[in-house]
């Protein structure tokens, strides 16, 4: 059975460098975007609620200071798609003082140092996130959704605006997974 899923801009979430958006599925239940179905999910685990801060701290850091650097600021994790996760490295997190541990995983698509995808994710607990019982669905949809996005990009339903720092889309365009 196909499903089908709409892009969403996170208006709040909209910085110098980076803007962020999302999909949001239109045969689930809930009507939220899968990083706000992240966000209420994660929000009510107690363990994890300083990583979860600090891990909104690092998406902000990176849309104000950096722009979307992939290969420095965002964890390697693609099966058969290009999704990337949050946070990265520990290494990386404490360089810039910043503190998430490395099991809190939010699966995304950087589409160019100015767009992300935000998916969703979950708190890792295996070695090979597509092993794990509460981030493996999530892993192999978003590299089915960065796979999709893709092919928008190369048949012109999803272009650059003329700066490169955002996209271009019809607001009724609908992905089918």
């Amino acid at each position: 059975m196909n499903s089908f899923a709409v892009i969403e801009a996170l208006d709040q979430l909209r910085f110098d460098k980076v803007v962020y958006y999302s999909i949001r599925f239109l045969d689930h239940e809930n009507e939220i975007s899968e990083f706000f179905d992240f966000l209420n999910r994660i929000e009510d685990i107690s363990s994890v609620e300083t990583d979860l801060g600090n891990l909104l701290q690092w998406i902000e850091e990176i849309g104000e200071k950096y722009g979307a650097i992939k290969s420095r600021f965002f964890r390697h994790e693609s099966k058969d798609g290009e999704a990337s996760a949050l946070p990265p490295s520990k290494s990386t997190m404490e360089f810039h003082e910043i503190i998430v541990e490395e099991h809190l995983r939010l699966y995304c698509l950087v589409a160019n140092e100015h767009v992300v995808f935000l998916f969703n994710g979950g708190i890792k607990t295996t070695k090979y996130p597509n092993d794990c019982p509460n981030v493996g669905k999530y892993f192999n949809q978003a590299n089915l959704l960065t796979r999709k996005i893709d092919e928008l990009f190369r048949d012109g339903s999803i272009t650059w605006n003329d700066e490169g720092t955002d996209i271009v889309f019809n607001p009724e365009l609908t992905i089918e997974l």
